[in-house]
């Protein structure tokens, strides 16, 4: 599950699907042990989302070629169908273990983290290889992986080895063995191994590892905000029960709370939801767990904002434009674009099928990153209850007009704190913001050549004083 992962807590997510990926294809069946290993590794694929990033084409699953945008440039997903020329078909069993514990491949490449191996080191070999066994299971597909068109010097595997020096420690996840914890620890592996959640809700340092300090405190994900789900009452979801928590990861919605949408929903519609029931308890229950953490700016939880829109009242008997006009007022883009679903007052469909922007954690957070995301991309998430579906706006509104829908129901629905610029919007468009890390690298290139350069310097007037 790309929990890309996990809880990215309402209309999240890492790193977003524009086409929906395959179901996962059944298993032939086999005797004995062999066919409960398969079954198992079926099991454990779904639980860790593997067909997200690596299937494009969804009459090709797990043939790879599924673009993940990176603030270096694209990475593609590889093709893990047995096929032998084009994808695993020739690993042996320690090859693919290697890959998942310690990120290096077939031919001794380090592997780029945007395949999560530093939440993949802490599973079990026996995990792993079941895994292994499904995919072997699988029709092998022949589909060559484009290369990844990445800029200098990040198109040199090499330096991965010292990114992992700094981020990266392998090994297996460090729990008690107290048979009273065993529901906790399921979910500590659920969560930290399987789901890899902190991939997409633990912000990042300046090298692009994990913030272990702030784990589970939210962070960015390719223009989406992977949500704060702490045990924390304002900043986290501390106010939700178990119940909710439950229920959003396997439905995606829970009214006057949230509904997920972007790699969120993504998750929820090809992992999440598929969890058994002991397992889902038990990673609520871990999730209940870590250590709580507030933002002091927080006041309220996110979903407790909002009141009902009076404005459709005033505009009756007015003459209106366009609603994709650029001359059109706030309150006339919200009318001709989302009143017709969400009803005027902003209160959402009396089925439940179209949310209420009133206590809806996307419109009510201080970060407004993803109701613009909503705005331009729309939803599309496919569960046991139904298909929920918004279309997107990013060629219907252009980037001045998605910041004025957007501050209009920031100030009537959610955090009055917080707006929203045509320039926001443009760097949403194109992704979110971008990472510092590539003009750091650019300038300790730069120091180093100079460096270098005043060492030659220094050199040769030694030796021109010698002689």
């Amino acid at each position: 599950m790309k929990l890309a992962s996990l809880l990215m807590t309402l209309m999240l997510a890492g790193a977003a699907h524009a086409q929906e990926a395959a179901p996962a294809p059944p298993v032939a069946p086999l005797p004995g042990s062999a066919a409960d290993q398969i079954l198992r590794g079926q099991y454990l694929a779904t639980a860790a989302d593997c067909i997200a990033c690596h299937t494009v084409d969804q009459k090709k699953p797990f043939a790879g070629g599924y673009p993940i945008a990176t603030p270096f440039g694209t990475i593609y997903g590889s093709n893990i169908t047995p096929d032998k020329e084009t994808g695993i078909g020739s690993w042996t069993d320690d090859e693919f273990v290697r890959a998942l514990h310690q990120g290096i491949g077939r031919h001794g490449e380090h592997l780029y983290p945007a395949f999560p191996y530093t939440a993949f080191s802490k599973m079990t070999r026996d995990d792993v290889l079941a895994i292994k066994a499904y995919l072997f299971s699988l029709p092998p597909i022949v589909q060559q992986t484009p290369a990844n068109p990445l800029s200098f010097p990040f198109n040199q595997r090499a330096i991965l080895a010292g990114w992992k020096l700094f981020n990266f420690q392998p090994g297996k996840l460090q729990q008690d063995d107290n048979p009273a914890n065993g529901q906790l620890r399921r979910g500590a592996y659920l969560a930290e191994a399987l789901a890899h959640c902190q991939e997409c809700h633990t912000p990042r340092n300046i090298t692009m590892g994990l913030d272990k300090k702030l784990a589970y405190g939210g962070a960015n994900v390719a223009g989406w905000k992977a949500y704060n789900i702490t045990p924390d009452p304002m900043s986290g979801v501390g106010a939700w029960t178990d119940a909710e928590l439950a229920q959003y990861l396997r439905t995606g919605v829970v009214k006057g709370k949230a509904s997920a949408a972007g790699g969120m929903a993504e998750a929820i519609e090809h992992s999440l939801r598929h969890l058994s029931e002991d397992d889902m308890k038990a990673l609520v229950r871990y999730l209940r767990s870590v250590p709580p953490i507030h933002d002091s700016l927080d006041s309220k939880p996110r979903f407790a904002m909002g009141k009902p829109a009076t404005d459709e009242v005033e505009l009756r008997g007015q003459e209106k434009v366009s609603a994709s006009n650029t001359a059109a007022s706030p309150a006339e883009l919200f009318s001709g674009n989302c009143a017709s679903c969400h009803a005027a007052s902003g209160a959402g469909s009396s089925d439940g099928a179209y949310p209420s922007l009133m206590n809806n954690s996307a419109v009510g957070a201080r970060d407004p990153s993803n109701l613009v995301m909503v705005i331009l991309q729309g939803v599309s998430r496919k569960t046991a209850e139904g298909h929920a579906f918004m279309p997107g706006f990013a060629d219907r509104l252009d980037d001045a007009q998605v910041a004025s829908l957007a501050n209009y129901m920031l100030g009537q629905f959610g955090d009055e704190r917080s707006k929203v610029d045509a320039a926001f919007v443009a760097q949403q468009r194109a992704g979110g913001p971008p990472s510092p890390l590539p003009k750091l690298m650019a300038g300790g290139a730069l120091a180093a050549v100079l460096a270098l350069l005043a060492l030659l310097v220094w050199w040769l007037r030694r030796r021109f004083i010698r002689h």
